[in-house]
């Protein structure tokens, strides 16, 4: 019984929003770096953040907390390849690699929403 009245509860437009979120922070990076990436790893990498998306549509509170673990690791890399490559060249010829600057900060914006939305009350009492 309790299972049929969670299925027809009307999902908030903001959770449905936050689910797709999940899918963007990780597509969105430079070209070049999409396409160095392995596919077979990149595959599995969209596959979990799209099988995290639908389930937090499902409202499955495991979904929730895997999102929070996944989007804050998310941050963290995005964070340290950053760090470590936002200046490409040597010598005199170093210079501001700007597309992967922006790329990192848009995407760990979109984790940080994420992050935000799913911690909210109304989100942790809808996923119970």
């Amino acid at each position: 019984m309790e299972t049929q009245a969670k299925g027809l509860m009307r999902l908030p437009r903001p959770l449905i929003w936050i689910a797709f979120a999940q899918i963007l922070a990780v597509v969105v990076m430079p070209p070049d770096v999409f396409l160095s990436i392995n596919p077979v790893i990149w595959g599995g990498v969209a596959v979990l953040f799209a099988l995290l998306g639908w389930s937090l549509l499902r409202r499955k509170a495991w979904a929730r907390l895997a999102s929070i673990f996944v989007q804050g690791f998310s941050i963290i890399v995005h964070l340290l390849i950053l760090l470590s490559n936002a200046r490409t060249g040597r010598g005199a010829a170093l210079a501001w690699d700007f597309p992967l600057i922006l790329t990192s900060i848009i995407s760990m914006a979109l984790s940080a929403v994420v992050l935000y939305y799913i911690d909210q009350p109304d989100i942790h009492i809808l996923m119970q």
